[in-house]
């Protein structure tokens, strides 16, 4: 990071040289003073020059001098006697040194922590916020670490409100689940099409250090390893990445090592996590055993059942209820765990070399038991300077191992309370129900959590980058940077013979393995250019050629056959299923890029930005291999205007921008055909070959017009701070996944159609309510809205809308939105005969559910969603709180629509939410929610189940302690801080929802604690 500020401070006002200019009368009078000279270099505490330090004597600014690309001054005409020389940076703390005739001085400049939203750091070039015309936000560590130390995303998305991370109500608190996010609305509709919570093609470009990664590897970052992080959201700000950045992009600066004597830091986190069950709503055993007896389970409805058998069934059942057997299921698959973290990083150095080595170790285990993921990390970070030539070696290894749970959570869930889960003698039985007293199997779901069902992966990842940087001339940069990545993972799956799934099997038990072996380079030459002319001109010119390659190999196999849980090794399976074989997968893509980037400031009032790239990649159609992306900003300071004369106003600037991103975030082979072997039939001619996939040579970039409406306000001394945007953008074409006819052979194509406009606005405010030396309160809130639609679409996908009518609430309408809840309007239960009443378009009353009648009920983005917090500074004391709200959102109830209506006879051998026994309708008169209690027909989607979803829960609650006390000298320890963190500890909400399906949400109670040697 402090190398980044060095760019920044050549933006610096040059205060002497307005001044040093000699006059004729200036002459004469220096003849009567002696002239002295101060020399010097102004560097960073990392040894590297400072450019644009502005050198002075106090009380005579017109005896001034700023610092070349070297950092050297020389300061002249110093008065005589003993005096203040005054040096600042942006960026860096202001140093005072005292002159008294000495001819040289070397000055060491801290970087100014506070300050680091004052830069925007794109991962190729810095710039200085006030000069730039992009939106931008840049958190330091202490802001990430201020909110939780599980994972930078966990502290981003509650910092920046443009960040949505999409909340996955199946899989809660998994450890091994990557979220999905995106930043400022929707540019794709490729994975929608697939699931629900496949938004991979929306989501944002990572850097990290310069270098594209992917989200896994941000996911793995220790936080104590992170010096800043940048959010790049508008066409000026991500152009420099050109057809990646339509989605936004996140750049990570990890900690730099510094010169001086060796240092040492320690950083431990430690969390408790507990399952959260509050929002499960289901039967104890009285109820469910009461609904089964009004839905008519006990009831022959058939000449083959026995009511003799069904009458003993239920008073067996009811003596169990009757006796106390109330059994809660939720509890048995989940734990309390207590995770915990390490980060111990050394480094040190002088004006030659400076070193920095790190290790790490996270272990955390999910609040399910088996589930668990450990991440082991090292790294070796080396950089050495000779004279105008910095090189510089980062070196990275992780080892990351994770094991699944054997059982869906979603199988105690449904597991009826009546049932015991173990026998008279402590045994855990395998059935719960048998099929000679009911129609259905139940098995016990300790049974199948207890067998011998394994999900584990293995991966290493090595990562090294080397960069050389040469300054040379006056203002010139240039910076040649290799990196390689090389990552290999095994994933092994067994599934034991004793598994239901294979009661019907005559080979039981599988075993299989997927191998992942990833290699790939990337590269980049990068020529800067910075100056400033006449204290009026600042310019900055970026140039520069990129060039990737990543090739994937993936091959795997599955046997079965297995006579016990005891022998695992596929070497005692039975072999293939027939018709299996082996899988083996090659795929390479490249790409490279050509881009320039000019910045342009006239007295730090008017700004452009300009962008230029031309990309290349193999992901598209031979025809359209190549694409020109291009983005300008505008910016105007009108608070440096010469006729604004309000005091009070610090910054009052306005931003726009507009350009044409794209998105790669596609499959490798989407353009080519692809051909596979037909070796289940042979003949003497030799083997078939059947098409997998058309080619399609026409295959076109997918890009983004982004246009960018900001606007910055700091009043008072920046004790209100201000900053919004209004973003529009277009997506036009799409690229879609289009089903094809069963004739053809291919379930799919993809191709190009459509459009898709995405817009809304984000922003925050802060006030500093209290702003004293040993005192500070804080009130932040930031905010977001948007709206995504469909343009140009016409009928091309309505297989789809065809495919989810009446059993899925999305469609792809022009004019609609993938955010739009669609469904039949509802009037109610009718209280006479329990049948649900429909309203047709046309406003009339029915009774019969028609699909064309569908239209829009609600949507799923809310109407404002943001985090509203209160920090407190004193003395050496912290605390904050920030609480997420969730306004005007509407959501599909499934636990309505599947666990309290549309049951069908034998969703009824499960347990149900307790609304299925209580809202439903009964008999006559009654005015209930919800259908016919013994009504089994299926329910179709209707506007009965979409309901609010108002929100305001606490995701981040910390409090912390820092101390440079006495008593640490005696561990030779110069600070320590203690941090205390609950995240996520309370949900409040407008409706009841069934959350955590397949794997539970928790809460969570951490401690953080640092020490600096």
């Amino acid at each position: 990071m402090l190398r980044v500020v060095n760019l920044l401070c050549v933006v610096m006002f040059v205060t002497a040289s307005m001044f040093a200019q000699d006059n004729s009368a200036k002459k004469k009078e220096d003849k009567q003073v002696h002239e002295r000279t101060l020399m010097g270099v102004v560097k960073e505490a990392s040894g590297e020059p400072l450019p644009g330090a502005t050198v002075y004597v106090k009380g005579a600014m017109q005896i001034g001098a700023a610092t070349d690309l070297y950092g050297n001054f020389v300061l002249k005409n110093i008065p005589a006697g003993k005096q203040t020389i005054l040096i600042s940076c942006i960026g860096m703390e202001g140093k005072e040194i005292t002159y008294t005739g000495q001819k040289s001085v070397l000055v060491i400049l801290q970087e100014k922590v506070t300050e680091v939203q004052d830069v925007v750091v794109t991962g190729i070039y810095v710039r200085k916020k006030n000069s730039f015309t992009g939106s931008a936000t840049t958190y330091s560590k202490d802001d990430l670490k201020k909110i939780g130390t599980k994972n930078l995303i966990q502290s981003l998305k509650t910092l920046e409100p443009a960040l949505n991370v999409i909340e996955n109500t199946s899989w809660g608190s998994d450890p091994n689940r990557m979220p999905d996010m995106e930043i400022r609305g929707k540019t794709s509709i490729v994975g929608e099409l697939s699931s629900d919570y496949d938004n991979t093609a929306n989501q944002p470009l990572f850097i990290l250090d310069g270098v594209e990664v992917d989200i896994d590897d941000i996911m793995k970052l220790p936080i104590d390893r992170i010096a800043s992080v940048t959010v790049l959201k508008d066409a000026a700000s991500t152009a420099i990445y050109g057809s990646k950045s339509a989605n936004g992009v996140i750049v990570v600066e990890t900690v730099r090592p510094e010169p001086g004597r060796l240092r040492v830091s320690y950083s431990g986190n430690f969390t408790y996590q507990t399952p959260d069950l509050t929002d499960y709503n289901l039967m104890n055993a009285s109820e469910k055993l009461e609904f089964e007896r009004l839905a008519g389970r006990y009831t022959a409805k058939t000449i083959y059942d026995s009511q003799d058998e069904l009458d003993a069934q239920y008073y067996s059942r009811l003596k169990e209820v009757r006796r106390g057997v109330d059994t809660y299921w939720l509890s048995e698959p989940l734990r309390a765990v207590l995770n915990h973290s390490h980060n111990l990083y050394i480094d040190g150095g002088d004006e030659a070399m400076v070193y920095g080595v790190g290790v790490s170790y996270s272990n955390e285990d999910g609040v399910m038991k088996g589930s668990d993921r450990e991440t082991m990390s090292g790294n070796l970070k080396l950089s050495y300077r000779a004279k105008s030539l910095i090189f510089t070696n980062d070196f990275n290894i992780d080892v990351t191992n994770w094991d699944r749970e054997p059982v869906d959570f979603s199988y105690f869930a449904q597991a009826n309370p009546y049932y015991r889960k173990y026998n008279d003698d402590g045994t855990v039985p395998e059935l719960l129900e048998s099929m000679d007293i009911a129609k259905n199997t139940i098995y016990n779901p300790l049974y199948l959590y207890n067998i011998v069902n394994t999900n584990k992966t293995a991966e290493m990842t090595l990562r090294n980058n080397f960069s050389v940087v040469w300054r040379f001339w006056d203002a010139f940069q240039l910076r040649s940077r290799i990196g390689v990545n090389k990552s290999i993972a095994k994933n092994e799956m067994f599934k034991s013979p004793s598994h239901p799934d294979f009661l019907s099997e005559t080979r039981k038990g599988t075993y299989s393995r997927e191998d992942n072996d990833n290699f790939s380079y990337n590269g980049d030459f990068t020529l800067t250019y910075g100056k400033v002319f006449k204290d009026v001109h600042l310019v900055n010119l970026v140039g520069g050629w990129t060039f990737s390659q990543k090739q994937t190999q993936e091959n795997g196999f599955m046997v079965s056959g297995f006579t016990s849980d005891l022998h695992q090794n596929p070497q005692f399976s039975a072999g293939f299923n027939q018709g299996d074989k082996p899988t083996y997968r090659n795929t390479v893509s490249r790409s490279t890029s050509f881009y320039m980037n000019g910045n342009y400031s006239f007295r730090n009032r008017y700004m452009l930005d300009a962008n230029l790239r031309w990309d290349g990649s193999s992901v598209f159609g031979a025809q359209k291999m190549f694409t020109g992306t291009w983005a300008i900003g505008l910016g105007w300071n009108i608070n440096n205007e010469r006729w604004f004369r309000a005091e009070w106003v610090d910054l009052l600037k306005l931003r726009f921008s507009i350009g044409n991103p794209g998105n790669q975030n596609f499959d490798a082979y989407l353009s080519s055909g692809t051909y596979i072997y037909n070796s289940d039939y042979t003949n003497h001619f030799g083997t078939s070959a059947i098409i997998e996939k058309f080619a399609n040579r026409n295959l076109a970039w997918q890009k983004t017009i982004d246009k960018n409406f900001g606007l910055d306000f700091e009043f008072f001394d920046s004790r209100l701070r201000l900053s919004g945007d209004y973003y529009h953008k277009v997506t036009d074409p799409l690229l879609v996944s289009v089903a094809m006819p069963p004739s053809v052979g291919l379930s799919n194509i993809y191709t190009n159609f459509g459009g898709q406009v995405s817009k809304g606005f984000n922003g925050s405010v802060m006030f500093n309510a209290i702003k004293r030396s040993d005192m500070r309160l804080n009130l932040n809130l930031n905010f977001r809205h948007g709206t995504t639609e469909y343009r140009n679409i016409g009928d091309k996908l309505d297989f789809m809308n065809e495919k989810g009518s009446g059993n899925s609430y999305r469609r792809y309408y022009d004019g609609g939105s993938p955010d739009d809840i669609w469904a039949v309007r509802s009037a109610g239960i009718d209280p006479a005969t329990g049948r649900e009443i429909f309203i047709k378009k046309d406003g009339t009353y029915t009774f019969q559910y028609d699909a064309n009648d569908e239209v829009v009920v609600g949507s799923t983005a809310s109407k404002l969603e943001g985090v509203f917090g209160v920090s407190m500074y004193y003395k050496q004391f912290s605390a904050s709180i920030n609480l997420r709200y969730v306004l005007g959102r509407k959501v599909f109830a499934s636990a309505l629509y599947n666990k309290v209506e549309n049951i069908t006879e034998d969703g009824m051998y499960y347990n149900l939410d307790k609304r299925a026994l209580y809202d439903r309708w009964k008999e006559p008169g009654d005015v209930a929610r919800f259908k016919a209690i013994d009504n089994f027909e299926s329910t179709p989607m209707s506007s009965r189940f979409v309901v609010n979803d108002n929100v305001i829960s606490g995701e981040s609650i910390s409090l912390g302690y820092e101390t440079a006390a006495k008593w640490l000298r005696s561990i030779r320890a110069s600070g320590a801080s203690i941090r205390l963190y609950m995240n996520d500890i309370f949900r409040l909400a407008s409706f009841k929802e069934e959350r955590g399906l397949e794997y539970p949400f928790s809460r969570s109670v951490s401690l953080s604690v640092d020490i600096r040697f």
